[in-house]
């Protein structure tokens, strides 16, 4: 058999023979830690993993059995099966066993108890992701299926938004510290930051379960929501973020306001904001027309009061002043007729001069000097004049 050439069916179908044929090979228990467990319908599809060495299973009617999760350690029962369709090998499980939480599960609650104690995953830390967000960085594999379903969920309502892709590596050794240095350069640039990756097992899951990423969301400025893997994943990073998404479509649906709706809202607001104002301004204009009545007629009483009142007060001031004029008439005649004697004009009446000196009035000759610039002042005129001799 083996001196002619085989068909590829030919040879997968020897090789399932021969394991159909090992006895050896029916009802065998394998103890290992489960990973990527998914179900579909009545059945359960997982992978087995040993410290350097990996099977996949096939989990039929899984509700049957014990349903494990990712990272248990487990026995499971059953046999091998070679599918000669597509040359692969997998496990048929008839029955799971627990065992105890695996060493990589038991290590990352052990993460989570010890920044749980720090306050990173404290609520009173985490900030609000804005309504209205314009400029959005997401984190993620740029060739990877996820950007462009959260770029079609934003664009299908609204096109203002500016999304930003920053290209880190979301899966594999290193990955870690990709995604922490890239949460740190964008930092307090965007409005809001999306740390995403699709689903996968929980080996593939593994950069978001760190330390390093916790505490870059942690110690972050900007708003970050963790959108990582399926809905039935719970990762680290999902803990210490601000918000966390479902999946990187639901991390979308959060941030991307309905712009049309939003502008139908803000124009319906104006609207009845407008007609609101009219009618208050047509019921203060009426209330306006009657305080202002109100205010003409009580006006014209108080003028007529105040007129009244002002033309009482200016007769007894008139009254009061023709007394004191009366009898201060006396006095005032022997006042003027006092400083008619003290005038000196008086005098000049009576054919004398006055003479001043610089505007001054000169008394004695001892006022002036010879050269001296005097005017002299009679009834009829003025003289200006130099003095020539002075005579005691």
């Amino acid at each position: 058999m083996f001196n002619k050439t085989l068909s590829v069916e030919d040879l997968n179908g020897y090789i399932r023979s021969i394991f159909q044929a090992e006895e050896m090979l029916h009802d065998v228990s394998v103890f290992g830690e489960v990973s990527g467990f998914k179900i579909s319908g009545p059945h359960a599809y997982f992978t087995i993993k040993g410290k350097e060495a990996a099977i996949s299973c096939n989990l039929f009617q899984y509700k049957r059995t014990y349903v494990p999760k990712d990272g248990d350690s487990v026995i499971v029962k059953g046999t091998p099966d070679f599918y000669a369709k597509t040359g692969k090998l997998s496990f048929n499980v008839v029955s799971v066993q627990p065992v105890g939480i695996g060493d990589l599960h038991a290590q990352l609650e052990q993460l989570k108890a010890k920044l749980l104690k720090e306050g990173i995953f404290a609520p009173e830390h985490k900030k609000a992701i804005p309504a209205f967000p314009f400029e959005v960085c997401v984190i993620t594999s740029k060739t990877g299926a996820v950007i462009r379903d959260i770029y079609r969920t934003i664009r299908n309502v609204n096109n203002t938004i500016n999304i930003h892709v920053y290209n880190v590596r979301v899966q594999g050794e290193g990955a870690e510290n990709e995604i922490a240095h890239a949460i740190q350069r964008t930092d307090g640039k965007y409005d809001v930051i999306i740390v995403a990756r699709g689903g996968g097992s929980f080996e593939d899951l593994a950069p978001f379960n760190t330390e390093i990423v916790a505490r870059a969301i942690y110690n972050a400025t900007t708003p970050i929501i963790s959108a990582v893997g399926h809905e039935t994943d719970f990762s680290v990073s999902d803990l210490a973020a601000d918000s966390r998404a479902a999946t990187p479509t639901a991390a979308a649906h959060m941030i991307a306001f309905d712009e049309a709706a939003l502008k139908e809202t803000v124009f319906s607001y104006l609207s009845k904001m407008g007609v609101s104002v009219q009618d208050k301004l047509k019921a203060s204009q009426s209330d306006l027309v009657a305080v202002t009545k109100s205010l003409s007629s009580s006006a014209r009483h108080i003028t007529d009061r105040a007129f009244m009142s002002e033309q009482a007060a200016i007769n007894r001031m008139m009254g009061a002043a023709k007394v004191f004029i009366t009898a201060k008439d006396g006095e005032l005649e022997k006042a003027l007729i006092a400083y008619g004697a003290a005038n000196p004009l008086a005098s000049i009446e009576k054919g004398f001069f006055g003479a001043t000196k610089k505007g001054k009035r000169i008394t004695s000759v001892q006022e002036v000097a010879v050269g001296d610039d005097l005017l002299l002042i009679a009834k009829d005129g003025k003289i200006l004049t130099e003095v020539k001799e002075i005579q005691k």
